[in-house]
This record gives C-alpha cells, sequence and structure tokens, in this order.
C-alpha cells in the first residue's frame, strides 16, 4: 500500500491536483493523506489580546480545518469508484513546512504532492519544502495538469554526480501497474560527458530498465538552458529534476536549491524533484 501525502489548502487548484493523482495512480494500491495545516494568524495581537481571547476565539480554525477536511475525504470517498484508494484527513495546528516533515516521518509516505502556480515563480511555501524536506520525493502538479493513458518519466541530469535511485525507486515501484515509459535526458553535449559522468549515466540506464515497458529512450541537450523547449515539447509527460545535495553555502542561506530557477522555467510540466 503506497502512502500519498497531498498537502492542501482546500481551493480549487488543491482540488485539480488530488483528481491529476488520483488518475495517475489508478491502478495502485494507494492511501491518500489529505494534510492542511494552519495557524491563529497572531501577528497584530498583543499579549493581553491573547489573554483576553476566548476558548471559542482558539477552536474556530481548528474545526474549520476538520470540517473542510472530512468534507474532502467525504467527497472523493464517494466520487471514487476504486477499491484500490483509501482516503484520509490530517489537520494540524503548525507550520506547513514542519507538518510535511513530521508527517512524512510519522507515516513512512512515499511521496508527496505540491501543487504548482500558473505563474513563473515559486512560491515561498513551497521553495521552503524543497529545501528542507529531503527525504521524500516531491511531484509538483501545475493547475489543469492531465495525466494520459501512457506515464512518460523522462530523468533530467547532466551526470556529474552518481544519481541516488533510491527515490527514484520509491516513485517507480508507486506506478508499478501501470503503464509507463522512462527516458533519459542528459544535459550536455554527447561528446563532452566526462568517463565518470558516462558511468553514472550507464548505471542509471541499466538500473531503470526493470521498471519500463520498452528501451530506456535517451536524449541529449546542448545546455540547459534548453530544457525550457524540451519540457514545452512533452507538456504531459513528468520531467524528474535532481535535488543536488546542499554544500555550506546552501545550508546558510546564501544559495538556493537549483530545482527553484529550473521550476520556474518549466512551470507548466509536472515535475519530479528527487534528492541526491
Amino acid at each position: 500500500m503506497k502512502k500519498i501525502l497531498i498537502p492542501t489548502d482546500l481551493s480549487l487548484n488543491s482540488y485539480q491536483t488530488i483528481d491529476y493523482v488520483t488518475e495517475l495512480f489508478a491502478n495502485e494500491q494507494c492511501e491518500f493523506y489529505f494534510l492542511n495545516a494552519y495557524n491563529y494568524g497572531l501577528s497584530g495581537l498583543n499579549a493581553i489580546e491573547m489573554l483576553q481571547a476566548d476558548e471559542e476565539w482558539f477552536d474556530k480554525p481548528k474545526k474549520e480545518s476538520i470540517e473542510q477536511l472530512w468534507k474532502l475525504v467525504e467527497r472523493y470517498t464517494l466520487k471514487s469508484k476504486n477499491t484500490k484508494h483509501a482516503f484520509n484527513a490530517i489537520s494540524n495546528c503548525m507550520n506547513l513546512t514542519d507538518s510535511i516533515k513530521k508527517n512524512v516521518e510519522e507515516l513512512s509516505t512515499d511521496l508527496i504532492i505540491l501543487t504548482g502556480r500558473a505563474k513563473e515563480n515559486v512560491g515561498n511555501t513551497t521553495e521552503s519544502i524543497l529545501e528542507k524536506v529531503r527525504n521524500c520525493p516531491i511531484l509538483i502538479v501545475p493547475p489543469h495538469a492531465s495525466s494520459s493513458d501512457g506515464i512518460n518519466l523522462t530523468i533530467a541530469s547532466d551526470f556529474k554526480q552518481k544519481i541516488n535511485i533510491n527515490e527514484i525507486d520509491r516513485f517507480c515501484r508507486t506506478l508499478t501497474n501501470t503503464n509507463f515509459r522512462v527516458g533519459v535526458l542528459v544535459l550536455e553535449k554527447q561528446n563532452s560527458l566526462s568517463k565518470e559522468a558516462c558511468n553514472n549515466l550507464e548505471g542509471l540506464i541499466n538500473y531503470l530498465a526493470k521498471f519500463s515497458i520498452e528501451p530506456i529512450g535517451l536524449e541529449y541537450i546542448k545546455s540547459s538552458y534548453r530544457l525550457k523547449d524540451y519540457a514545452a515539447s512533452n507538456i504531459k509527460g513528468i520531467l524528474c529534476i535532481i535535488d543536488k545535495k546542499p554544500d555550506l553555502f546552501r545550508k546558510i542561506g546564501l544559495y538556493k536549491s537549483n530545482v527553484i530557477s529550473i521550476l520556474k522555467k518549466i512551470n507548466t510540466n509536472t515535475v519530479l524533484t528527487i534528492h541526491q
């Protein structure tokens, strides 16, 4: 049974994301966990006002969160005719990123689903999640995404580092009973790869062969800036981007994940991020 965590703000876009994901994993045994994190909006309140706030004031956000979540669970339980799917609700009074980290550990989550933006930017919350939640693959679904009969997963990398196959394995095993194809996109010229990069590429292709129903597709592009063009011509596929292991400068906040800048270029695509 695969465990899939779906943070939701209970908006229309998040409903569209859930529709996409339940269709994507239609053939898999899945437990879906709808997560809503709320807070009390304490900015502007002083200590005296906090002390004077009644119990109803504190209970209201919790009650609204739980009620809306259970409506969501009811909606998809009744809507879904798929006996392989089960739906659950989680309501937490805490920061969303911390809530996701907590539930990934407690549930042994296989996959996190985030709703992307239509605009060419990445929200602060998404940035925070990508930076701080590094023990689970994350699938970012743009508004109005649609899954096709055949799922195409393309893993993009320059292969200068050995790819962490653990998270790729977790995602591919989530699609065990699904008709899907795997491709590799090398973000370098073919004749410019180092021996180490070639070995890393060969190792990944050999590993992926057991998952794909067809031979692994292999394509090279001259430089990473052409990734946007590639993504635009493969809009229905899932593009897998490797989030490199943070160095010291990134850990102290001087630099952001390379995934952040890439997401701004390919915001119309469904993107899987895995971590080194």
